[in-house]
């Protein structure tokens, strides 16, 4: 296997380098603009940095976004709200 094969597998020498290039990844490919709210019930699998495709016929919301913040309720009859911003389409 040649490196340009794979051209989204990069290499580094330290585990803080990786880490930067992740954190610097995630930005490159976030719309900072869009932004949405959700409120529902509870889905206690999702994290922050997690990519989620959202579609809302109702709002014509469409397409794939980073969940930012997630606030759960601690009564049990509450909800969840959630915020996310739009993700850059992948040209892979």
């Amino acid at each position: 296997m040649e490196e340009e094969d794979f051209p989204t597998i990069i290499t580094a020498d330290t585990q803080r380098e990786a880490y930067s290039y992740a954190r610097s990844a995630l930005y490159e490919k976030t719309q900072w603009n869009t932004a949405i709210s959700i409120a529902s019930l509870p889905i206690y699998y999702l994290e922050p940095n997690v990519r989620i495709y959202v579609y809302d016929k109702e709002t014509g919301i469409d397409g794939e976004y980073v969940v930012n913040k997630i606030t759960l309720p601690l009564a049990y009859n509450g909800t969840m709200s959630l915020t996310a911003t739009k993700a850059a389409e992948n040209v892979l």
